[in-house]
């Protein structure tokens, strides 16, 4: 009945991501994340597809009712987002209960020199 519940109360939220310089062919966006469609805290757990050349979008079923933290990857810990300088940024945490649609902008990679 639990496993009921869980699902009644989960929502699909679309992830919009937007990177400040179009990817290689070949390269891919991940979220990567708290909760079990976003794989977890695997690095590679849930798969966004290529909208145009900077923008990458995907939809997962969240459950509402905890906080959905999540980074955003190339696939690897070593290609995650960063900030401007480089440095590893803070999970970003939302209230998955307000949203249906989250977005943001990706300036470089971890990688990056």
């Amino acid at each position: 009945m639990a496993a009921k519940k869980s699902r009644a109360n989960a929502k699909p939220v679309i992830f919009e991501i937007t990177t400040a310089r179009p990817l290689p062919v070949g390269q891919q966006v991940f979220i990567a994340g708290n909760q079990p469609m976003l794989g977890r805290w695997q690095p590679d757990g849930l798969p966004l597809t290529r909208m145009d050349d900077n923008t990458w979008v995907a939809t997962a079923i969240v459950k509402p009712d905890a906080p959905l933290e999540f980074k955003i990857t190339r696939g690897t810990w070593e290609t995650e987002a960063v900030g401007d300088s480089g440095e590893i940024l803070p999970n970003i945490v939302i209230d998955a209960a307000g949203k249906s649609r989250i977005t943001a902008i990706v300036n470089r990679w971890r990688d990056e020199p």
